[in-house]
């Protein structure tokens, strides 16, 4: 046992992460959501304990709902809308964590992407859409030049599922990804490839 809370957050932590990528998906995010909720219970730890323990409950909560984001890969596996919903609370959830306490646009924008992430993966184009342009907005503000490119290419995805691709506002993803590659910024193929197997994976 610990007798801190920050201690008791890294355990919870340590066996979130024993459930990822062993494919039940379903008891990740029943591990993670538990795992919050005990560390919410004790919001009245000091507070130099309480931020590190809300920390851990930060991470533990988004690797969790990002592990389960099926944009990753071309699965002919059926994407269930209510294991998604799931999967979003718990990103809401670690967005909310990042608000309260003010860790910078960057995390801002990395956190509310994976909301939007789940938004698109649910067919809600234009509320991802919101969304990713708040992250993005986060990126300019954090000097994150590659990352700001990396959210318009999904821009261009939610926008192009949403068919609104024939509008003559905005990018398509062939010219997001002429930018990435043109920029020669850094993860810059990596991210081209990530780009189009999410494209792949909402339209398969």
């Amino acid at each position: 046992m610990t007798d801190t809370l920050a201690g008791l957050a890294g355990q919870l932590e340590t066996r979130v992460k024993a459930l990822r990528g062993a494919g039940d998906d379903r008891a990740l995010l029943a591990a993670a959501r538990d795992a919050a909720d005990q560390i919410e219970r004790h919001r009245d730890a000091p507070g130099d304990d309480r931020r590190e323990a809300l920390k851990a409950a930060m991470r533990l909560t988004f690797n969790a709902a990002a592990d389960c984001w099926p944009g990753w890969s071309v699965s002919e596996k059926p994407i269930d809308p209510d294991h998604l919903l799931a999967a979003r609370d718990l990103a809401e959830r670690s967005l909310d964590i990042v608000q309260e306490l003010g860790l910078g646009p960057l995390r801002l924008g990395t956190g509310a992407w994976l909301v939007g992430a789940f938004d698109l993966a649910l067919g809600r184009y234009h509320e991802a859409i919101d969304i990713f342009r708040g992250a993005r907005q986060n990126y300019v503000a954090a000097s994150a030049p590659g990352l700001v490119l990396l959210t318009d290419g999904y821009v261009a995805i939610a926008r192009q599922l949403a068919g609104d691709q024939a509008s003559s506002h905005g990018e398509d993803l062939d010219q997001v990804c002429e930018r990435i590659a043109a920029g020669r910024v850094e993860n810059g193929d990596a991210w081209i490839a990530q780009l189009r197997t999410a494209l792949a994976a909402f339209t398969r």
